[in-house]
């Protein structure tokens, strides 16, 4: 028995721990995926016959089918409920150190973009007040949550405070569901708003402030709210002798992504991605209007608008909500079609395949789309690009690869991010600079007053040489938003550029993979060479699917991409053991 335990030990930190984290777009079900995480014992379903299955099968397929099976076996076999840490609930909890008159006047202004499409204030606060403010508060419990959300102090929990952690998160969530049902009786959405806004506030000041965009950030506020969040994951490991799942439902922003990446090995950030038309049925269901659903995408793509449509401050960056760029981020990317129960199936399966690579990597090997996907996310970092960096693949209809691609200059040119403020100045090399920039009087006046800023910073750059945008520049001068300034093909079209060169046999009825998604004219371009479907990561994929995509008679489909990738995908997949010799150990 001894040798059979060895070979535990080697799974043991995969098993005693995790820690995931969910995000995605309104309505797109992250709290369907936390609760089927936090029940007893999920409802993973069955595929007798994977050349004949029934809801999942265009999901899970032939040999995907055979995986699936394998892994929903062991799913069950050592599944364990995963605690749900809402970050609404602790917003919640910042927003009861509020009084009544100032937490209405906190709704008041953030229910509208103006004046007059705002609501009534003394009605939210007669709301309110009856939901919340008359109710006993439970003040041992209170107690225990100002400690949590008070990081001005060190933190010193009691034996009791951990027990009452469960009843902590218990009462936030009753506050939340009242004071969602309140605010959404007085408008709809305006829960969203209000707790958007709270969370836009605390992540810039380190708590909820009327006008807080105005107001001095204080940098640490950043991971004021994950570090909050931190303190419920270590009470709930401790409360539970170090073993314990728990899942974070939903992260918004994505420096909290980037603070428990930092900090936890076992951490996942697993996006939830619904079609858009099933998502915008599903929130009309709850009477949100085309304008209110097309608002909240907004705010949550990272726009950077403040209420009144006026461009916020840089560092709303680094304080606002940025779905697009949290999925771009994301370890695991999940399929919802938010269909009824097929929907629900589909999650299940999902959730089962996952999570059993978690506790036991390298059961299976990866999807035909997560391994293309993986070499299209490889390639982006090869990307000189300062904006951001972008890569593509191209396959047959067989997911054979033909081409990879990456966003960057043309061949044998500098990439930007080789090219400095200092150097374009200072050099005559026309193989770095273009003769436009060495000569354009305008241009150098452009980038010598970049250069007395950088000049006033050279304390906090330390050595950094920093390069620039031309494009960013140009529009600037030109007062435009002109994209033919650009110096970089994009990573679809450098993709597409390799085919001319080396060959594009067996392309049309192929696929294209992309980190991002397709652009207007690259969309054109994989219509013209008859590509069948387009997998793709971001999901604001702009008007490339109403205007180029979905017209004619030879259609390419966008997808969205699921499944892991980056650092979960080598992390999922990767064998602890070669599954020979684990079998061998454990039988023998």
């Amino acid at each position: 028995m001894s040798d059979v335990n060895a070979i535990k030990d080697l799974f043991l930190e995969n098993n005693e721990f995790i820690l995931l984290g969910l995000t995605g777009r309104t309505g797109s079900g992250c709290s369907s995926v936390a609760n089927i995480l936090s029940s007893e014992k999920p409802n993973f379903p069955i595929l007798d016959d994977v050349n004949d299955l029934d809801d999942v099968n265009d999901f899970y397929s032939y040999i995907d089918g055979i995986k699936y099976n394998i892994l929903k076996s062991y799913a069950e076999e050592h599944w364990r409920k995963f605690h749900i840490i809402k970050v609404s609930d602790l917003i919640t909890a910042y927003i009861l150190s509020l009084s009544k008159d100032m937490l209405a006047e906190f709704i008041y202004e953030y229910s509208g973009k103006n004046e007059f499409n705002r609501v009534n204030k003394n009605n939210v606060l007669e709301k309110l007040n009856k939901a919340i403010f008359e109710k006993d508060r439970e003040s041992k419990l209170i107690n225990t949550l100002n400690k949590l959300i008070d990081h001005t102090k060190e933190l010193n929990l009691t034996s009791n405070d951990f027990n009452r952690i469960s009843s902590i998160l218990n009462f936030l969530k009753k506050i939340t569901v009242t004071i969602k049902k309140e605010l959404d009786s007085i408008q709809q959405g305006l829960y969203i708003s209000t707790y958007q806004a709270a969370g836009n506030s605390i992540r810039r000041l380190g708590k909820i402030e009327i006008n807080y965009e105005n107001k001095k950030f204080i940098p640490p506020s950043v991971f004021h709210l994950p570090e909050t969040i931190n303190k419920f994951v270590k009470a709930i490991k401790k409360g539970n002798n170090g073993k314990s799942y728990i899942v974070i439902d939903a992260i918004r922003n994505p420096y909290e992504v980037k603070f428990f990446k930092d900090r936890y090995s076992a951490f996942h950030l697993i996006s939830i991605n619904a079609p858009d038309e099933n998502r915008k049925e599903y929130l009309n269901t709850y009477k949100f209007s085309g304008e209110s659903i097309q608002e909240i995408d907004d705010r949550e793509s990272g726009k950077l608008f403040n209420k009144t449509g006026v461009e916020k401050d840089k560092i709303s960056y680094f304080t606002s909500i940025n779905i697009s760029r949290c999925i771009e981020i994301s370890d695991i990317h999940m399929f919802n079609p938010k269909s009824g129960a097929e929907g629900n199936q589909i999650l299940n399966a999902q959730i089962a395949w996952y999570i059993s690579l978690m506790l036991h990597p390298g059961l299976v090997s990866p999807t035909a789309m997560e391994r293309v996907m993986q070499l299209a996310y490889s390639a982006k970092l090869n990307s000189g690009c300062i904006s951001r960096q972008v890569g593509a693949v191209v396959t047959d209809s067989n997911n054979s690869i033909k081409s990879v691609g990456w966003n960057d200059v043309a061949k044998g040119q500098i990439p930007c991010a080789l090219r400095t403020v200092r150097g374009v100045l200072d050099s005559e090399n026309n193989k770095i600079y273009s003769h436009y920039e060495l000569n354009n009087t305008f241009f150098k006046e452009a980038m010598g007053k970049i250069l007395v800023k950088l000049d006033d910073r050279n304390d906090y750059l330390k050595g950094m040489t920093v390069p620039y945008c031309f494009k960013d520049i140009k529009n600037n001068l030109d007062l435009k938003g002109n994209q033919v300034h650009t110096r970089s093909l994009h990573a679809e079209e450098n993709a597409f550029l390799q085919l001319s060169k080396y060959g594009s046999m067996g392309i049309e009825g192929g696929r294209l993979y992309t980190t991002a998604s397709p652009c207007e004219l690259c969309a054109k371009k994989a219509y013209q060479l008859g590509i069948k479907e387009i997998i793709f990561i971001d999901p604001y994929p702009g008007i490339a699917q109403e205007h180029i995509l979905d017209i004619g008679t030879n259609k390419p489909e966008l997808i969205q991409f699921r499944g892991a990738v980056g650092r979960s995908y080598h992390r999922l997949y990767e064998q602890v053991l070669p599954l020979k010799d684990e079998y061998d150990y454990l039988i023998n």
